[in-house]
Order: structure tokens, then C-alpha cells, then sequence
């Protein structure tokens, strides 16, 4: 009852408390604005953990790690998508407060979870033991705790505090389903089939953590001997404090916070084909025109609400569906870019096309709205994009992150890239000249956060103070 009573008391003066709290460090982003392709279940959120209550500073359901940290997840999640697989976070960076509250945890009477997440372990032993430190490297900003989706994966389930416990090292189709591979265990089971190089664990699961560690390892993540899901960022040796600022939710506008490169293509109207694009950079805490605009051609039916870093409800004007021929109106994070060539010029990630690359446009395959080589997976779709079968149009070309993770029928293989003609639209692109093209994959750097900003004059003015849009 008494944790009960301080919970319902928390939830009822979060708000007015947080106002007064440690504001967030610069160099603390959201991971969504970074790379919104990543899935997240943020456990300690939530009632689903070891402790069965949400921790103290978990006023909202968001991953944050330090800008650096943030970009090298992104670029894993880039390799591991081309071979179709992505990523699933549980927790990332952790208030020093709800270190001290597993702590409390672990000292107090009561096991609300225990058949699920330590059946053979009593709670004393949690730190002798190494699953819970008193100084966590997670409220450095460093650290995550992740698993690997794909196409072999369960289907996530929901969670109620209803539900019967299951021991998390039980067999992959018994224990709790959170839409990941069968990793061989759950999330924070402390077990030691848990443990990385445990032999306990099937192949299966022994081969889906390898490829998982060995993604990470590649852009300078290190793992932890008693927690396969376990990873601390090591090429950030500034990542030195403990902090202790809530989890509070992103705010609207905040999607620009973290971007020092933007590109923002503006139309007359919503049916407009035809578009203006300008380079930024950042200058302070505004925006400066980068040289001179220079004209796009969008989708042959105009623009509509995609589903980009904001969201918009229907009444703001028409929504982006499948099909539709309409280019993707919202802010986008930029993703790989593509080529024919064997490299490039750009220091974005850089995927050389093949024959067999395909983006898949079937909304009933498990890789909709995904760039895969169709010649390493077994085909689910009926229809999708071979990219070197365009003429000239992707011999250089740009991933926009629209529709990630992607919605059924929301609109997919939405990309920058090289026009028919000047006047030619698109099926939903937004396409320019050669040359100016080949401008973005030399002036693009993926350690600037660039974003596309993308929408009808009007609705750009309209928006433009909430979202702290530079001015045209």
C-alpha cells in the first residue's frame, strides 16, 4: 500500500516537480530525433522490470544518450537494416536516482516479478552478483541495453500487470514475446544463461548475439560479461559524470536541437510539383542561409503529412498513404546514402547498389519500407523497387527517414535523388539536378544531425515559430 500511495502521489505532482529539476546537459539528445528507425520499450518506464514499478526520473518513455553515443547506434542500426535486422532499446541513459532506487528495491520486502526476471536468485545478491551497480556507467549517457529484431521475431506482446510471470530463460516461444530474435534469454534476466559467452544457450541464440555484439563492437560499443544486451559506448572518453536530470517527454519543436545541417524545400501549394530547396547551418542558437537555393521537382500528385521526427493530426491538411504519389511533408531525419558507384564522395553511411538491392513497397512484408538485398533473404513481398534499374536516377540518391518504423500503407522508398528533368515529377521523391546532388553527398556529415525539412509555404509559416524553423 505505501508504495502504491507514493507512486499515485508521484504521478500527481510530477509535472510541478520536474519544472524545478537538472535541466538536461547539452550534449544529452533524444534518440529518436537521431535515428527514429530504432525501436524502443523503455522498461523502467513502465511496471514490466525487475522491480515491478516505474523508477524514480522515468517521467516519460524515451531513450537519451550523449549526441556521440546516439550517432554510433544509428550507424549500427544502418548496417544491421541492409541485412534485415534492426535494433529494440530497453533503457539508455538512467537518472542517477533510479540507480538509488533498484538499490532501495533490493533492500525492501516484496518480489512482485521475480518468476519472471530472477526465479533462482534472491535479491541481496544483486550487486555481489553484478546485475545491479551503485554507480551505473548508464547515467553517464554512455550505455545502452538492447536487443535484435528481424524477420524470424515473434510478435511483440502487450504487457499487463495481469499477466503470468515466465521465467525468462524458459524457450524463446514460452517466455515473455518483445518482439526481438531469440536472444536466450529476456531482457535483465538475471541468469546465467544471461550471461554473453554462456555455452547454456541454443545456436540459434548463441549466433543472433554475435551478430549483435559484433555490430556494436564495429562502431565502439563494449559489451558486459553478465548482460547480453548490455553495451557501453567507448570512444567518448568525456562521458565522465554521473548525472541525475529526469526523463521527461520530447517537446514539440525540440527535433532541431541536436541539427547543425538542414535542407528546407518549400512549394506554393499542397498540389504544387515543383519546389525551392535551401541549405542551413547552424549559428548559435539560430539558423544561416548555406549558398544558394535551388530547385526540386516533388511527387506528380504534390505533398502530403508524412511520417517524419513530428506528427500531424489529419485536420492540419492531407496524409501521405501508400501509393499516393505524393512527396512526404514534416521534418525527416536523412539516413544512407546509395549510389552505382563502388564509393563516394559523402561521409554519410554509403550503401554501393547491386542488382539484387531492392526497397520493398509491399505493406505486408516484414521489410516494407526497407532497402534489402533480395538475394540474402527469403522473399515476403510482391512488390517492391530494384534500385539499379532506374535509369540514371539513383546513381546517387539519399534514404529520407520517412515512415520509421514503418506503418502499414504509410508510404515507403521515399529518397533525395537525381531528376528525370526540370520538369518531370516524382512518385513521392523529391528529386534535383546532378549537380546538386552530388553537393548534398559532399556537404552532408552525419555528425551534424542533418534533418529535411519539407511542406507547403504556408504551412511552413504557420509552424515555423512552434517548430523554430529558421526563417526563409
Amino acid at each position: 500500500m505505501r508504495r502504491l500511495l507514493c507512486k499515485i502521489l508521484f504521478l500527481s505532482l510530477a509535472a510541478p516537480c520536474l519544472a524545478g529539476a537538472e535541466p538536461r546537459p547539452e550534449h544529452m539528445v533524444y534518440l529518436r530525433t537521431v535515428d527514429p528507425s530504432i525501436e524502443q520499450d523503455i522498461r523502467y518506464a513502465s511496471t514490466h522490470n525487475f522491480t515491478g514499478h516505474v523508477l524514480d526520473g522515468y517521467a516519460a518513455p524515451e531513450c537519451l544518450l550523449s549526441l556521440e553515443a546516439a550517432k554510433a547506434l544509428a550507424r549500427v542500426q544502418t548496417a544491421l537494416r541492409t541485412q534485415g535486422y534492426g535494433l529494440k532499446v530497453f533503457d539508455c541513459y538512467r537518472p542517477s536516482r533510479a540507480v538509488a532506487d533498484m538499490g532501495r528495491f533490493a533492500t525492501e520486502p516484496g518480489d512482485p516479478l521475480k518468476a519472471e526476471f530472477y526465479p533462482r536468485l534472491d535479491k541481496k545478491d544483486f550487486w555481489r552478483l553484478g546485475y545491479v551497480a551503485r554507480i551505473s556507467n548508464h547515467s553517464k549517457g554512455s550505455t545502452v541495453d538492447l536487443t535484435l529484431t528481424g524477420s524470424g521475431a515473434l510478435p511483440a506482446e502487450t504487457w499487463t500487470p495481469s499477466a503470468t510471470p515466465v521465467d525468462c530463460t524458459a524457450p524463446y516461444g514460452q517466455r515473455w514475446h518483445d518482439g526481438a530474435l531469440d536472444m536466450g534469454t529476456g531482457f535483465d534476466c538475471f541468469d546465467e544463461p544471461a550471461h554473453t559467452d554462456t555455452p547454456t544457450i541454443n545456436a540459434v541464440a548463441r549466433k543472433n548475439r554475435q551478430m549483435l555484439s559484433s555490430a556494436m563492437e564495429k562502431e565502439g560499443f563494449a559489451g558486459y560479461s553478465k548482460e547480453w544486451w548490455h553495451f557501453t559506448y567507448s570512444r567518448d572518453e568525456t562521458l565522465k559524470n554521473v548525472m541525475d536530470f529526469p526523463i521527461t517527454p520530447l517537446a514539440s519543436g525540440g527535433v532541431l536541437d541536436t541539427s547543425n545541417q538542414l535542407i528546407v524545400v518549400t512549394s506554393k501549394n499542397w498540389t504544387d510539383t515543383q519546389g525551392t530547396a535551401q541549405r542551413y547551418v547552424r549559428q548559435g542558437n539560430t539558423f544561416r542561409k548555406y549558398e544558394a537555393p535551388f530547385p526540386v521537382v516533388l511527387g506528380k500528385s504534390g505533398l502530403a503529412w508524412g511520417k517524419g521526427l513530428n506528427r500531424m493530426d489529419p485536420s492540419e491538411g492531407p496524409i501521405k498513404r501508400e501509393g499516393d504519389a505524393k512527396a512526404p511533408a514534416g521534418i525527416f531525419k536523412l539516413g544512407t546514402a546509395f549510389g552505382y558507384d563502388t564509393t563516394a564522395d559523402t561521409r554519410l553511411p554509403y550503401l554501393a547498389l547491386t542488382p539484387t538491392i531492392e526497397c520493398v513497397d509491399d505493406s505486408q512484408s516484414k521489410h516494407y519500407n526497407q532497402l534489402v538485398d533480395g538475394a540474402t533473404l527469403v522473399k515476403d513481398w510482391n512488390s517492391s523497387e530494384h534500385m539499379r534499374s532506374m535509369d540514371e536516377l539513383y546513381r546517387k540518391g539519399i534514404v529520407v527517414e520517412h515512415n520509421t518504423p514503418a506503418s502499414p500503407a504509410s508510404g515507403s522508398c521515399i529518397f533525395l535523388h537525381i531528376w528525370r528533368s526540370p520538369t518531370s515529377p516524382t512518385l513521392g521523391c523529391t528529386a534535383m539536378n546532378p549537380a546538386d546532388m552530388a553537393r548534398l553527398f559532399s556537404w552532408l556529415d552525419p555528425r551534424q544531425s542533418p534533418l529535411l525539412i519539407q511542406m507547403p509555404e504556408e504551412q511552413y509559416e504557420h509552424f515555423r515559430e512552434r517548430w523554430n524553423l529558421p526563417g526563409r
